[in-house]
């Protein structure tokens, strides 16, 4: 059940459209719990996936002026990447790339192509090395 707050001091919520049984929440600073998350946003990034509890976190206040709707579907593929892996820590690199790959593989499943080349025009910046279709072989058994 797809659950929508339209108020900034609640999280807006939503069945992620990659794993249905996972929720997105997204996290305004207006919300009581926002002071609390922001560290873990500033260690992790604009979202984190909480372990063992099928729910990602996503900061909304990147999205206000920031970013559009495609690069909200690459984070969300990113985490929920994390989760179809198992990933749960502590964050590595290793772990991070295999998250954009596997949310590589998901976008282009969806038909995602905006938020494909979101993540491909960051791929380098973020890893290192320049994306190649040979790295999904690194992932591509969990999808």
């Amino acid at each position: 059940m797809v659950k929508i707050i339209m108020s900034e001091s609640e999280p807006l919520i939503y069945n992620s459209e990659f794993l249905p049984n996972v929720q997105i929440a997204i996290v305004f600073e207006e919300n009581p719990q926002y002071a609390n998350l922001k560290p873990l946003f500033d260690e992790y990034g604009y979202g984190f996936m909480v372990p063992g509890k099928n729910l990602v976190i996503i900061d909304g206040e990147q999205f206000i002026d920031n970013f559009s709707a495609d690069v909200l579907k690459f984070i969300e593929a990113h985490e929920i990447s994390h989760i179809i892996m198992g990933h749960d820590g502590p964050r590595s690199e290793e772990d991070e790339m295999d998250a954009d790959l596997g949310a590589y593989i998901l976008l282009q499943q969806s038909g995602k192509t905006d938020s494909i080349k979101t993540l491909l025009k960051h791929f380098k910046d973020r890893h290192g090395v320049r994306f190649s279709e040979d790295l999904l072989d690194r992932v591509k058994d969990y999808f």
